[in-house]
């Protein structure tokens, strides 16, 4: 029997320990490149495929990702969000439709354009398998 890589059983608890807390470490490191590849994906997926103006784009041009941590006592978690930071107001109208309206009434509704939910889906599918991917590449 080699002698590489033995322990004595006195140690054996600690060397876990320490190979547990590499893993995590490792699995914590590709958490967070799995949620910026998505949130990068997703933000280009919705500059392509939002609704155009005639007027410059706003609305398209203003997508953008940030990365938001919510702590609740000793654990948290990171959400990666992708949000119009220009015309934030009209993201559920073009997604969801609305009706028209004037001063003398009710005259048609618009017709629904979804692109937040599809690059939705498309963003989850690109997390989990980047994620997939790098966890089954860590070496302790």
């Amino acid at each position: 029997m080699s002698k590489v890589g033995q322990i004595s059983i006195d140690k054996l608890a600690d060397a876990i320990g320490l190979t547990l807390e590499d893993y995590a470490k490792g699995v914590d490191s590709c958490l967070a490149d799995a949620s910026d590849k998505a949130g990068k994906s997703a933000e280009a997926e919705l500059h392509r495929t939002s609704p155009a103006s005639k007027n410059g784009g706003e609305y398209r041009k203003g997508w953008t990702y940030q990365e938001k941590e919510i702590r609740r006592g000793r654990s948290y978690r990171t959400e990666m969000v992708v949000y119009n930071k220009t015309r934030y107001r009209l993201t559920h109208l073009l997604e969801k439709s609305h009706r028209i309206v004037n001063k003398y009434g009710e005259y048609g509704k618009t017709k629904a354009q979804p692109h937040i939910a599809p690059a939705q889906k498309n963003a989850e599918a690109t997390f989990l398998k980047i994620f997939k991917e790098e966890v089954g590449r860590i070496r302790v």
